[in-house]
């Protein structure tokens, strides 16, 4: 039964990333035809990140106190609601408001179904990849569908089916909310005990981020064609979803560090690399780099200790804030010193993040 409900809350994870890769690649594109500028365009996808950023912080505390189960369940059909209500988007302001809906319903649902996945005893490496895996489907489903409709249609079924999977999930095994009292007080132990790893994550993120919303365009001036974009995104994807198979055999703090060292190289990498072959072994490269920082990162913050959901939580905030603040920091650099400029930032935010992270594994790793 307990291996029965892992599996199936590692294929929610696959349906809930396909629903977000679906509609995200698209968003842009319907607030464009809906006329906004590009201004606006970066104001809605503000207000998608900003509503997940706080809903994760939230959700993920108040799971600690009432139970995972009921959070991932109650964000799940939500997240059904939401990615319908799509449909509905016909001028900016529903758009907008929408869009804050589905990061509110996805804030719910994340961190609980993450502190979830961990307390029944899944291997987070191969449940992350369920999530790299969605991205690929969300991906080529975006790209089959082509139509705006179509696409919220199927991402909306995903939820619903995701929901469905939900209500056969094993019973909780962790903190439920007896321990309420116990629990109350400690969201700044929290965030004081994984800060380490929650700043290094926060300045490759946010390098990260920056880079790609100019990224297609870079590869475009380059004279790649949609079809190289198409292999050069889901070169990183694939990489990604096998390389996170295997990580959790290995000890996090150095899956961690290697994460951030090869972010840094896959940046630089970009300024100096222009053939296409090349771009593909870096793709692959910044495959293995996310895989392995997500993974390890994943894994430092829920073995620390308990409150696993409020931990969850602001991980996930984190990775929400350096969405909605690194496009706009991407746009602007390459506005004022060009694309390479930007892979620049990046990579000097990665330098950052690995003087985080790089002590925490030679203090914390030795004889483990």
């Amino acid at each position: 039964m307990r291996f029965k409900s892992i599996l199936l809350v590692s294929w929610v994870n696959f349906l809930l990333n396909t629903a977000v890769m679906g509609s995200m690649i698209f968003i842009s594109l319907l607030g464009a035809r809906l006329g906004a500028s590009d201004f606006q365009v970066g104001v809605i996808g503000a207000t998608y990140g900003l509503s997940y950023l706080l809903s994760s912080i939230y959700s993920g505390r108040q799971s600690d106190r009432r139970g995972k189960l009921r959070f991932v369940r109650v964000g799940l059909l939500l997240c059904t609601v939401s990615f319908a209500a799509q449909l509905l988007a016909s001028n900016l302001i529903i758009l907008a408001l929408v869009r804050a809906g589905v990061g509110l319903s996805l804030g719910i649902t994340m961190a609980a179904l993450v502190a979830y996945a961990f307390e029944s005893g899944a291997d987070m490496g191969k449940f992350s990849s369920y999530g790299s895996l969605g991205w690929i489907a969300g991906s080529l489903t975006s790209a089959g569908l082509k139509e705006f409709h179509y696409i919220f249609v199927v991402g909306a079924l995903s939820c619903a089916t995701a929901f469905l999977l939900s209500l056969f999930f094993a019973p909780e095994t962790g903190p439920t909310s007896h321990q309420e009292s116990k629990t109350s007080l400690r969201f700044g132990a929290v965030v004081k005990r994984g800060f380490p790893i929650y700043l290094a994550v926060f300045f490759r993120h946010l390098g990260a981020t920056s880079v790609w919303v100019i990224l297609p365009l870079y590869f475009t001036s380059l004279g790649l064609g949609p079809f190289w974009l198409g292999i050069l995104w889901g070169t990183n994807f694939t990489v990604q979803f096998i390389v996170m198979r295997y990580l959790d055999r290995f000890n996090p703090h150095r899956a961690f560090a290697i994460g951030q060292i090869v972010s840094i190289m896959v940046f630089v990498a970009y300024v100096i690399l222009k053939p296409v072959w090349p771009l593909l072994i870096a793709q692959a490269l910044l495959g293995v780099a996310w895989a392995c920082l997500y993974v390890g990162a994943l894994l430092l913050i829920l073995q620390a200790g308990e409150d696993r959901g409020t931990a969850s939580g602001i991980f996930q905030a984190v990775l929400n804030f350096c969405a909605t603040v690194g496009p706009f920091l991407g746009g602007l650099i390459a506005q004022g010193w060009g694309y390479r400029g930007v892979f620049f930032f990046a990579a000097a935010l990665g330098v950052a993040g690995m003087a985080v992270a790089v002590p925490q594994t030679i203090q914390r790793s030795e004889g483990v």
